[in-house]
């Protein structure tokens, strides 16, 4: 028999416990990366899971109360209005309007709140929120006319959370606090911040807003900031135009006797009505009258400014009934209920008959004296709900005086 060589087996052998080797090497380092894959399974695949998850978002509806009146809703994607029943759930993409008696309050699914004064428009245009992830919300306002009291909720899930308002050509990122946002009929846009924190866009401008200031975007984009909380509620001041460009409508009122004029000069605006021999004893007027239209419902402050000037008069006093004072200032607005009122104040300068000035305060005749009222909402009774005009005027029998700035502002 025929022996095989022993290097031969040697060799043999030596491949053998090679490949045995080799093999029982792919197999621990298939056993580890395969350890290593799931590893990085159950770390990997859950957090990009929830990554997933944390983006997924879903419409809210808002809740719709009307306070008073008529209010028109338009649903999403349609070009109908419909008026609105008491309450309702809107969905994302409606639209609300309010006419000139009608107001309705929003309430969103995170707790933040906008009240819609008269003759105001918006849209809801962005409500989402994160379906899985608490914190993730995105609200988008924009109004088209009018004015809203909006108030942004604490969120209990994000600290840095934000609602959205376009309003013409800006836009308002609103922290937690309280906002108010008024759209004029020209397009300008005003934004008052009374709490919270507010960042401003337009074009490529941008800035930030405190509490307790004010800005106002221009139809063209332009911002203005910061401004204070309290706005001209009058154009016109009196002493910077001229009688023929300005807002200030002239009148005069005779139950007989002369008429009285008004007076253009340098040194202010003059109310006149006297004869030569100032026997006049009928009451007549002759004045300004600036026709304001404003709501003022939310306003927290009203303060009026005017330098008033008296030379002469022949009535004392506020005459009679202490309503005919030789300078006079009325406000005609419009009370909770619906009712027209007048709040008067007036100006004198002698009372040697002792007549009624129930509604006057003396003045030094042939001097400018600057009237100022800073708490007048606090003083008008029964409360303003809406500015109608404010007048300036002389009254009585025969008077001469002037007015050179009138100023009405409020918050």
């Amino acid at each position: 028999m025929l022996r095989r060589p022993k290097t031969l087996e040697r060799t043999k052998t030596k491949q053998s416990h090679e490949q045995f080797r080799s093999m029982h090497m792919l197999a621990w380092s298939s056993l580890l990366l395969a350890v290593g894959i799931l590893l990085s399974a159950i770390v990997i695949v859950p957090r990009g899971i929830s990554s997933i998850l944390a983006g997924v978002s879903e419409s809210k509806a808002t809740t719709a109360e009307i306070i008073e009146g008529t209010v028109l809703f338009q649903p999403p994607a349609t070009a109908n209005w419909q008026s609105m029943p008491s309450q309702k759930q809107l969905p994302e993409g409606s639209r609300l309007r309010t006419d000139d008696r009608s107001r309705v309050f929003l309430r969103t699914r995170d707790g933040s709140t906008v009240l819609l004064y008269n003759d105001t428009e918006l849209a809801l245009q962005r409500m989402q929120f994160g379906r899985f992830n608490k914190g993730l919300q995105e609200t988008v306002i924009r109004i088209f006319r009018g004015r809203i009291q909006l108030g942004v909720s604490a969120h209990p899930a994000s600290q840095t959370r934000k609602v959205t308002v376009l309003s013409g050509s800006g836009r308002f990122d609103l922290t937690e606090g309280s906002y108010r946002i008024e759209m004029d009929p020209d397009g300008s846009s005003h934004l008052s911040v009374r709490s919270g924190y507010a960042s401003i866009w337009s074009g490529d401008q941008s800035l930030t807003l405190a509490d307790g200031l004010r800005a106002r975007i221009e139809p063209n984009g332009k911002i203005h900031a910061p401004l204070p909380l309290k706005r001209n509620l009058i154009d016109d001041p009196v002493r910077n135009a001229a009688l023929e460009n300005s807002p200030w409508e002239t009148f005069v009122v005779t139950e007989a006797g002369p008429a009285g004029t008004i007076k253009r000069l340098s040194t202010g605006v003059w109310f006149h009505r006297t004869t030569q021999t100032g026997k006049t004893d009928r009451h007549g007027e002759s004045g300004l009258v600036y026709n304001i239209d404003k709501d003022i419902s939310d306003y927290v402050n009203l303060a009026i400014t005017a330098d008033v000037r008296i030379n002469s008069q022949t009535l004392s006093g506020g005459g009679t009934a202490g309503t005919e004072y030789p300078l006079m200032i009325r406000i005609t607005y419009l009370d909770t209920v619906g009712q027209e009122q007048i709040w008067t104040t007036g100006f004198y300068h002698q009372n040697n008959d002792g007549l009624s000035v129930k509604l006057g305060r003396e003045i030094p005749a042939n001097k400018w004296i600057t009237y100022t009222n800073s708490s007048l909402l606090q003083e008008i009774r029964p409360a303003p709900l809406h500015l109608r005009r404010i007048e300036i005027l002389g009254s009585g029998w025969e008077y001469i005086s002037g007015v050179r700035r009138l100023e009405l502002t409020g918050h």
